[in-house]
């Protein structure tokens, strides 16, 4: 077992996984993102109430965010999990460019966000079946200039 940026047993697969799949987030290929998933597999923006369900509304979600922040990007702090689950905690970052995902009821600012998130994954047979993504909406939102306080 491995042990990823001071976390526990990693094995080199779920590593190598990891490592894929930033790179893909990063890079935003989106086919190659949603490779990962399962065929039905879901993926759930909690943070925005968005829930994508099958290749297709996978695909159209990351097109859409990918759109929306064209310099998004991830960083992996820390990682865990089994052959059946596993944990990202990351750092999430972007310029709100474009109103895709709310279909322009929000409007774009310009402005740049960085915030703390937690993944986590559920697998079938070797692919992700569920990913939940965890963040506070409310510092992205301070953070982009869409609603008053202090960003965090």
């Amino acid at each position: 077992m491995l042990k990823n940026k001071g976390d526990f047993n990693v094995s080199t697969d779920l590593k190598n996984r990891i490592d894929e799949y930033k790179l893909a987030w990063n890079s935003h290929d989106v086919n190659k993102i949603v490779s990962f998933f399962v065929d039905d597999g879901i993926y759930e923006d909690v943070g925005a109430g968005i829930v994508s369900k099958g290749k297709r509304e996978l695909t159209a979600y990351f097109d859409a965010m990918f759109i929306d922040y064209p310099d998004f990007m991830i960083e992996i702090k820390s990682s865990f999990g089994s052959d059946e689950w596993m944990c990202f905690e990351i750092i999430s970052s972007g310029t709100h460019t474009h109103s895709t995902l709310t279909k322009s009821t929000t409007p774009a600012t310009g402005k740049h966000f960085s915030v703390h998130a937690a993944s986590i994954f559920q697998f079938r047979n070797g692919k992700i079946g569920r990913q939940s993504e965890y963040y506070n909406m409310m510092t992205l939102l301070q953070q982009v200039g869409l609603i008053p306080g202090q960003p965090k």
